[in-house]
C-alpha cells in the first residue's frame, strides 16, 4: 500500500479547513428527446417520485424486473441494459423492513426467499445466497484462476450464441483485477473469513440471468458478508463488506459486441466489489448512485478503453443536478470523465486517482468523521479533486464547456475543455452508436433579445446559443432568484479552438454579470451557465434558480461626417 494512502485522511481533513474556492475565478436534456433512456429501476424510481406508484409497489415491480420480467407492468419495461448491484441491495433492504402482508408475500414468492431468510446470513444461519438468487440453471463446473473462484455451466458458456468461452471470461476478469488492484492500487476486496471461497479467491458465478441485466455484485451470500475491517487498507473501516459477483452468461442481446459488453461488465462490477470492500455502499456514508454507478461506469473506460459500452448511456440530464440527479446514474460517467481526463486515462496515478481518493475518503471518515460527522458526497468529491490541485466548482464548469462541444484534444483544443473521444461520443466508433450532439437549452436569435431559464442548485448547467453578429455586443446574466451561484462563460468555437470570456465572479441572488462577445469567425457561440451553489454534501432535494440572459449592442455609433 503506497505511503500516500496512509496520509490521505489527514490530507482530506486538513483541506476542509481551506477557504472555499468556489467564490469565482474564472444532452441534451433541454427537450428530453436526446437524454439517455432510463432502465427499469430508474423508471420505477421516477414513477414513485411522481406518486404514480407506492414504495411497496416499486419494490414489488423491482422484484419482477430482476426475476420475473414478464410480470412487470408494460409502462416500466425497458430494453436499456442495467447493472443489478444497487437495485438488489435496495430490494433486500426494503424486504427486510417490510411488514407482513400480500405485497411482501408476493415478493418472497417471486424471489424464492422469505424475509426470515435475510435475518441471519452468516455461517450456520438460514440466510440465502444473493449470488444465486437470480439463477435459472445449475452451475456444475468450476475453475480457479489466480484471483477468482468461478462457477459456471460449460454447456451455456461455451455454446452460447455470442461465441464467448470460459477463457474469455477468465481473461476479462483477470485483466480487470490486474488493472484496478495491481496497477491502479485500489484496495482489493476482502475475503469473507467465516466462509471463504476455495483458497480465499473472489467468488464469481457466470449465470443465466434476466437477459437485460449485465450482472451484479452482492454483499449477501455464502462467501459474502460483513467483514468490519478490510485488511487490504491501512485504516479500519468498521463496515467493510466481502462480496460475490454474478456475470451474465449471454451478451448477444447487448449493444456493441459480446466481448465489449463482457469487458464493460467485469470492470464495472469489480468496481462495486471494491466499493463494498471499503464499506462505502452501506451505512451513513453511502453516496448517491451518480457516484457509485457513475464511477463504476467510468471505470469501464479506464480498464477497457476500447469497450465503449458506456456510450450507450449518453447523455445525462444536464439541467438536473449532481446532488439529486434523477436521470440514469450510468450516464453520469461522462461528468467524472470530464473532471478527471486532464490527468491521464488508463494509467496509474492519472485520472483514476481522483475517484480512488473519493472512495477512500468516504471509507476513512465513516468512523473518524470531521467534527463528529463523516465526509459525504460532493464534499468528498471536492476533497478528492483538491488532492490534485483542482476543486469541484472549477472542474464542473470546465466540464460543462467541454461536453457542450465534444472537441478532440488536438490542434487548438486543450484540456480541460476537450475529450480524447469527444467526436466518438457524438458520432460513434463504428461498433457503438454515438449519442448525437448535446443540445442547447435555449437560444437568442438576435442581439437585443434575451432568454430566461432555470438551473437547480448543487451543480447543474444550461447552454444558451448566442446570436451571430458582425458587431461586438454584451451578454449579461441576471440571477432573478433568491439563491444560487451562477457562473457564466461565453464560448466561441472557431473550428480550430475556443475563444472564451468568463465573468470573473459568481453571480448571486439579484446580481448581474456580463461579458463582451465577439462572434466573428465563430462556428457557434454558446453561453455556458452553471449553478455552483452547494446546499449540502448530500442534499435530499435541490431548488431551481431562475435567470435571465440578455444581449445588448455596445458598439458606439460614430457621429455623421460634416
Amino acid at each position: 500500500m503506497p505511503a500516500r494512502r496512509s496520509l490521505l485522511l489527514l490530507t482530506a481533513l486538513s483541506l476542509l479547513l481551506l477557504p472555499a474556492t468556489a467564490s469565482g475565478q474564472g444532452g441534451s436534456s433541454a427537450s428530453g428527446s436526446d437524454e439517455a433512456a432510463l432502465p427499469t429501476p430508474q423508471l420505477l424510481e421516477a414513477a414513485e417520485a411522481r406518486g404514480e406508484i407506492t414504495a411497496d409497489e416499486a419494490t414489488l415491480y423491482l422484484a419482477y424486473a430482476v426475476k420475473a420480467p414478464d410480470r412487470l407492468p408494460p409502462a416500466y419495461r425497458s430494453d436499456v441494459p442495467w447493472d443489478a448491484t444497487l437495485p438488489l441491495l435496495r430490494l433486500r433492504e426494503s424486504l427486510e423492513s417490510m411488514p407482513e402482508g400480500p405485497v411482501r408475500a408476493e415478493i418472497e414468492d417471486v424471489l424464492g426467499v422469505s424475509a426470515a431468510d435475510l435475518a441471519d446470513p452468516g455461517p450456520g444461519g438460514i440466510g440465502t445466497d444473493f449470488c444465486d438468487i437470480l439463477s435459472v440453471a445449475p452451475m456444475p463446473n468450476t475453475i480457479e484462476t489466480e484471483h477468482f473462484y468461478i462457477e459456471y455451466n460449460a454447456a451455456l458458456v461455451n455454446l452460447g450464441p455470442d461465441g464467448l468461452t470460459i477463457e474469455d471470461y477468465v481473461e476479462s476478469l483477470e485483466t480487470t483485477f490486474e488493472t484496478e488492484v495491481n496497477a491502479f492500487e485500489w484496495a482489493e476486496p476482502p475475503v469473507y473469513t467465516p466462509d471463504p471461497a476455495p483458497n480465499g479467491k473472489y467468488h464469481v458465478r457466470i449465470d443465466e440471468i434476466t437477459p437485460v441485466i449485465y450482472g451484479y455484485v452482492s454483499n449477501f451470500g455464502t462467501h459474502a458478508g460483513e467483514v468490519g475491517d478490510n485488511p487490504n487498507t491501512e485504516w479500519e473501516e468498521g463496515d467493510a463488506q466481502a462480496s460475490c459477483m454474478v456475470v451474465n452468461t449471454d451478451f448477444y442481446l447487448f449493444p456493441g459486441t459480446p466481448q465489449r459488453a463482457l469487458d464493460a461488465t467485469t470492470a464495472h462490477e469489480f468496481a462495486h466489489s471494491i466499493q463494498f470492500g471499503l464499506g462505502a455502499l452501506t451505512g451513513s456514508n453511502d453516496p448517491d448512485s451518480v457516484f457509485s454507478e457513475g464511477h463504476a461506469t467510468w471505470m469501464e473506460d479506464e480498464v477497457f478503453d476500447e469497450s465503449n459500452d458506456n456510450y450507450n448511456y449518453l447523455w445525462p440530464r444536464f439541467n438536473d443536478d449532481m446532488g439529486e440527479h434523477e436521470g440514469s446514474p450510468y450516464s453520469y460517467w461522462i461528468t467524472w470523465r470530464g473532471m478527471t481526463e486532464r490527468y491521464g486515462t488508463t494509467v496509474p496515478g492519472g485520472g483514476e486517482d481522483i475517484p480512488q481518493a473519493f472512495w477512500e475518503i468516504l471509507s476513512q471518515t465513516e468512523a473518524v468523521g470531521y467534527e463528529g460527522e463523516p465526509v459525504l458526497g460532493m464534499d468528498a468529491m471536492d476533497l478528492a479533486l483538491q488532492t490534485h490541485g483542482w476543486n469541484l466548482p472549477d472542474a464542473y464548469h470546465s466540464y460543462a464547456i467541454a461536453v457542450k462541444f465534444n472537441r478532440p484534444c488536438e490542434g487548438g483544443y486543450e484540456y480541460p475543455y476537450c475529450f480524447q473521444e469527444g467526436p466518438q461520443y457524438v458520432h460513434g466508433d463504428g461498433t457503438q452508436e454515438g449519442a448525437g450532439p448535446t443540445r442547447p437549452h435555449g437560444a437568442i436569435p438576435t442581439v437585443g433579445g434575451s432568454y430566461s431559464g432555470e438551473v437547480p442548485d448543487n451543480y447543474a448547467l444550461n447552454w444558451v446559443v448566442l446570436p451571430e453578429s458582425d458587431r461586438m455586443y454584451r451578454a449579461s446574466l441576471t440571477n432573478t432568484s433568491g439563491g444560487g451561484a451562477f457562473r457564466l462563460s461565453a464560448v466561441c468555437d472557431t473550428g480550430r479552438g475556443f475563444r472564451m470570456r468568463h465573468v470573473p465572479r459568481l453571480i448571486g441572488p439579484g446580481q448581474t454579470g456580463g461579458v463582451v462577445v465577439r462572434t466573428t469567425g465563430c462556428e457557434q457561440t454558446v453561453a455556458v451557465i452553471t449553478n455552483l451553489a452547494q446546499t449540502g454534501a448530500d442534499p435530499e432535494a435541490s431548488q431551481n434558480r431562475t435567470y435571465t440572459l440578455s444581449t445588448e449592442d455596445r458598439t458606439r455609433e460614430r457621429p455623421p461626417r460634416s
